[in-house]
């Protein structure tokens, strides 16, 4: 058995939040200093709480993709520790899927 290094730790935010435009994408921070992004059609959100979502155990960071009449939206959430860089990759695979109407 071979052991591994695996990337831990919550890492930099930037590298979620430079995937976002301001030409596509609503950026608010609010009185808590959470992050939430939104794409300006409000089917997108994401929302990066630095010291958790209050009302949740530890989550830090939350994606959502409204669905359609026909085909149902998802959401994922990451804790607190959730490295940066994972987010980075679970929301540019989610950006990478959208395209205009």
């Amino acid at each position: 058995m071979k052991l591994h290094s695996w990337q831990l730790g919550p890492g930099q935010p930037t590298a979620v939040m430079d995937l976002f435009s301001a030409e596509l994408f609503h950026l608010v921070v609010d009185d808590r200093a959470d992050v939430h992004v939104s794409s300006k059609d409000g089917r997108f959100y994401l929302g990066w709480f630095p010291m958790g979502r209050a009302g949740t155990d530890g989550e830090g960071w939350k994606l959502a993709v409204t669905g359609t009449a026909s085909i149902p939206g998802y959401s994922i959430s990451f804790d607190t520790e959730a490295p940066a860089e994972i987010v980075a990759a679970a929301v540019h695979r989610a950006l990478a899927g959208s395209r205009p109407l």
